[in-house]
């Protein structure tokens, strides 16, 4: 690595710091100190105020910041640890986020994120059908006319050909209360049909996620 006396690292000499990082990361298990802190020499190369420590924080998206707090997660309810972080990126999530609270907080919102980019992925229009949540109908003993049947897949039609899946407020009252008829929430309903159910910040991210993918 080069001295501290550079004052712009080059886009090779930043994915070297960044490569440093994680194998500093790999050794965790047999080094704990790491967690808590670095030496003298490893502290000023990775501290935020330092100058190559000041370029290398910067070099992360909100994202990528996020991503080893997400991973220390356990399941969909898990809470995060940052405590089993290597120092370096509680440091960095501190000054990103305000506090290590802040970035809990919005540890759980990625992880929520992610957990809809596996499950819907941008083709999921595709996979829109009826069928299932008609299944559900008659496993309840409740038979629908021909009419209720045909509005219901007009409105499958229309969602696939639209690409964006409904909020609740945009929700037919006729299917709502369908919905209502055979136990199901408005989540639960539009996932049978194959339709993402959202929370507003998570459809969010999943418009650009999608339109990301398309492109």
């Amino acid at each position: 690595m080069n001295t501290m006396k550079q004052t712009r690292l080059s886009e090779r000499e930043l994915a070297g710091y960044r490569q440093w990082l994680t194998e500093l990361e790999e050794e965790m298990e047999e080094v704990p100190g790491l967690s808590a802190g670095l030496d003298g020499d490893l502290n000023g190369y990775f501290a935020p105020e330092s100058p190559i420590g000041r370029q290398v924080y910067a070099s992360f998206s909100n994202e990528e910041l996020l991503e080893p707090l997400v991973a220390t997660m356990e399941g969909w309810d898990g809470s995060p640890q940052p405590d089993r972080l290597l120092c370096v990126y509680r440091w960095y999530l501190e000054k990103r986020f305000g506090s290590l609270h802040r970035a809990c907080w919005c540890a759980r919102g990625r992880s929520r994120q992610q957990q809809a980019e596996r499950r819907w992925p941008a083709d999921w229009p595709e996979r829109v059908d009826a069928k299932p949540f008609f299944q559900r109908c008659a496993s309840r003993g409740l038979t629908l006319d021909e009419g209720t049947r045909a509005a219901v897949q007009a409105y499958c039609v229309a969602v696939s050909r639209r690409g964006q899946p409904p909020c609740e407020s945009e929700l037919p009252e006729q299917l709502r209360t369908l919905f209502a008829r055979t136990g199901c929430t408005w989540r639960t309903g539009l996932e049978l049909l194959g339709i993402p159910a959202l929370s507003k910040a998570v459809r969010r991210h999943m418009r650009r996620y999608w339109a990301g993918a398309e492109g």
